[in-house]
C-alpha cells in the first residue's frame, strides 16, 4: 500500500515531462532587411558604370513674338551660326509705319507742352486780345437784341421763337467771351499746373506707345541667341507665320551633357568625385574626360535614384552628337587612398532621442550584421544629404531608411542595389 502513492507520483512526473516536451520552441526573430549606405568609401563607386544619353548643353526652339509674312530665311538644317546671326525676318513695313506714327504723335505732344510751359508770344497775345474784343462785341450786340425782345414780347410784338433765338445767341456769345478771356489769361500767365500735368501724362503714354512699336519692329527679326547648329527647320521662306510658332531648333554641341541615375546608397559619394570618364557606344575606342556639374536633390519615387549631370567638352577631331548612348564611371586616375572631404548621409538616416537634442544613426556591423545606435555631430546640409562632422568613420555602413522601427542589437540584412 505504501508503494502506490510513489508509483502515482512517478506517473504524473512522466505525464508532465511528456507534456512539456511537446511544446514547440519559440521561432527565431526574422532578419530585418534594411537599405544602408557605405559612407566615405570611394571604392564603392569606383568600379561602377552608369548608362546615360548625350544631349546638347543648350537646345532651344526659336519663334517670333509677332505674326507676319517671312521675307528672309537664310538658314537650313546643319547651318552653323554665331550668336547674333540672322535666322529669319518678317516684313517690317507695317511695324515701321506704326513706329513712325507713334513717334509723330509724341513729338507733337512735346511741342504743345513746351508752348504751354513758355506761354504765348507777343503776336499770339495780340491775337488773343483781338479775339476777346470780337467776342465781347458779339455779346454786346446779342445782349442788346435780346433785351429789346424782352420788352417786345410783353406787348406781343415778337414771336416766342424769335425770343428763344435771341436768348440762345446771348448765351452762346457770353460763353465765347468767357473762353476768349481764359485763352488770354493762359497766354499772359501760362497754363495751369493741372493742364501741364495732364499734358505730361499724355506724353508718358505716347512714350510707352513708341517703345512698344519699336519692340514690335525688333521682334520682326529672329537672331541666334548663342553659337550653335540648326537641327531642324519648320517653315519655308515667304510663308506667313504666327507668333510663338516654331521656326527652327538650335543646338549648342560645343559641350555635351549626359544625365545618369545614381542609387541613393552611392549619391553621398558623388560630391567627392573630381573627374569621370565617359565612353560612347558609337565611339567605342575613345574615352573622354567629364566633370560633374549638377546633382539632383530629389530621388525618383520608383527607382530611388538621383539624377547627376556630367559635362563633356568634345575634342576637335571627334564629333559627339545628341542622342548617343554613353556610360559614365569614376576616372581611373583618381585614387581611393585620399581621405574623403566630408561624410554625407541622407536626412532620413538621422533620428533623435526623447530630448530631441542629440542626433543618432544606426551603424551596421559587417561581421555580426547587427545594428548599434551611434551619436553623431551634424554639419551643413548639402544637395545630397547632411554632412557628419563627428561620430562616423569612412567605410562604415549606415541605415538610410526606416530608422525609427529598429532597436539596439537587432539583426539585419543589407539590401543590395536593385533588390
Amino acid at each position: 500500500m505504501a508503494g502506490r502513492p510513489r508509483a502515482g507520483c512517478a506517473g504524473w512526473i512522466v505525464v508532465l515531462t511528456l507534456a512539456g516536451c511537446g511544446q514547440p520552441a519559440p521561432a527565431p526573430e526574422p532578419v530585418r532587411p534594411v537599405r544602408a549606405i557605405k559612407v566615405g568609401d570611394l571604392k564603392a563607386i569606383g568600379g561602377r558604370e552608369f548608362p546615360g544619353r548625350a544631349k546638347a548643353k543648350d537646345e532651344v526652339e526659336l519663334s517670333f513674338q509677332v505674326s507676319g509674312p517671312l521675307v528672309a530665311l537664310p538658314v537650313d538644317v546643319g547651318t552653323q551660326l554665331k550668336k547674333g546671326d540672322l535666322i529669319a525676318s518678317i516684313d517690317p513695313r507695317d511695324f515701321q509705319a506704326a513706329l513712325d506714327t507713334a513717334q509723330g504723335n509724341l513729338q507733337r505732344a512735346r511741342a504743345n507742352l513746351l508752348a504751354m510751359e513758355r506761354g504765348a508770344r507777343e503776336e499770339e497775345v495780340a491775337q488773343l486780345k483781338a479775339a476777346l474784343a470780337q467776342a465781347e462785341a458779339s455779346f454786346a450786340q446779342a445782349d442788346a437784341e435780346h433785351q429789346r425782345n424782352v420788352k417786345l414780347i410783353e406787348r406781343g410784338a415778337v414771336s416766342r421763337s424769335e425770343f428763344d433765338i435771341s436768348l440762345a445767341r446771348q448765351q452762346r456769345t457770353a460763353a465765347e467771351v468767357k473762353k476768349a478771356q481764359e485763352d488770354l489769361n493762359i497766354g499772359l500767365q501760362g497754363a495751369r499746373e493741372e493742364d501741364l500735368e495732364a499734358k505730361r501724362s499724355e506724353i508718358r503714354a505716347l512714350e510707352a506707345t513708341v517703345a512698344s512699336a519699336r519692340n514690335q519692329l525688333e521682334y520682326a527679326v529672329l537672331t541666334a541667341p548663342f553659337d550653335g547648329e540648326v537641327a531642324a527647320r519648320y517653315v519655308s521662306n515667304f510663308q506667313t507665320v504666327q507668333a510663338k510658332q516654331p521656326i527652327v531648333r538650335l543646338l549648342d554641341v560645343s559641350q555635351i551633357e549626359i544625365t545618369v541615375q545614381i542609387p541613393e546608397s552611392l549619391i553621398g559619394l558623388v560630391p567627392q568625385v573630381q573627374k569621370v570618364a565617359c565612353r560612347f557606344d558609337a565611339i567605342a575606342d575613345r574615352e573622354f574626360d567629364g566633370t560633374i556639374t549638377k546633382i539632383g536633390r530629389e530621388a525618383s519615387q520608383t527607382t530611388r535614384t538621383y539624377p547627376v549631370t556630367v559635362q563633356v567638352q568634345p575634342p576637335e577631331d571627334v564629333r559627339i552628337l545628341p542622342g548617343m548612348a554613353a556610360t559614365i564611371r569614376r576616372h581611373p586616375s583618381e585614387t581611393d587612398s585620399a581621405p574623403p572631404r566630408e561624410l554625407v548621409v541622407p536626412p532620413a538616416a538621422l533620428f533623435t532621442d526623447d530630448t530631441r537634442q542629440n542626433s543618432y544613426v544606426w551603424v551596421v556591423d559587417e561581421g555580426t550584421q547587427r545594428v548599434a545606435r551611434r551619436a553623431v555631430t551634424t554639419g551643413p546640409l548639402t544637395p545630397v544629404g547632411i554632412t557628419i562632422a563627428e561620430g562616423l568613420q569612412p567605410g562604415e555602413w549606415v541605415v538610410a531608411v526606416g530608422v525609427n522601427s529598429l532597436r539596439e542589437n537587432q539583426e539585419v540584412r543589407i539590401l543590395q542595389n536593385g533588390s
